[in-house]
């Protein structure tokens, strides 16, 4: 059956929306999440990160010492920016005990050392002096070494996969811009040497 001017679709269309519209109450308006907007859709921030293993004071230490392997440059931010310490505190969490044992114990440490060759924490030291206590924590950066080695393997390869993980890592300083189709394949583009 239809109407005349009138296609069965935009019959049914019509019919679908006197049944809505008779659905409400009279002199009520759809809830406001049923209407349409123009203004763009933005992303909510996040909510702050809550450390649930390092206190503060060893949140600043961590901060210096990321900062310290991998700095802010002209380039990129650093580490302290990538949010590296919060990835730790992720990692960290829910680790074995011996394993948060010695992170606890590295940061102390590097603030010990700090304190003895500087008199004051690491993250106060300037970046010169944040160096030297950092080469002095590392030793010949053997994974199975003194409590110091390890932590400074741990916090290195950590640092570095915390960095290279984060938007700040993979896009501005690896400056990843995703998976993109090629038309053509060159191809490997190197010459043999004669």
């Amino acid at each position: 059956m239809q109407l005349e001017g009138t296609s069965r679709r935009a019959l049914l269309k019509r019919l679908a929306g006197t049944a809505a519209s008779a659905a409400l109450p009279v002199g009520q308006n759809p809830p406001p999440e049923s209407h349409h907007s123009s203004a763009p859709v933005t992303k909510q921030e996040a909510a702050p990160h809550q450390y649930r293993c390092f206190d503060p004071e060893e949140v600043r230490t961590l901060d210096a010492l990321g900062e310290t392997i991998i700095p802010s440059d002209e380039h990129s931010p650093g580490a302290k920016a990538a949010g590296v310490s919060e990835y730790l505190d992720i990692l960290i969490a829910d680790a074995a005990p011996d394993t948060k044992s010695l992170w606890k114990q590295g940061i102390a440490a590097a603030n010990e050392l700090a304190a003895n060759s500087f008199g004051e924490p690491y993250a106060d030291c300037s970046p010169e002096r944040q160096v030297a206590i950092l080469s002095e924590l590392a030793g010949s950066e053997d994974p199975h070494g003194t409590m110091q080695e390890r932590f400074f393997h741990a916090l290195k390869r950590a640092t570095i996969d915390g960095y290279y993980t984060s938007r700040i890592g993979i896009h501005q300083d690896l400056q990843y811009q995703g998976n993109e189709a090629m038309r053509d394949f060159p191809g490997c583009q190197h010459t043999e040497a004669s």
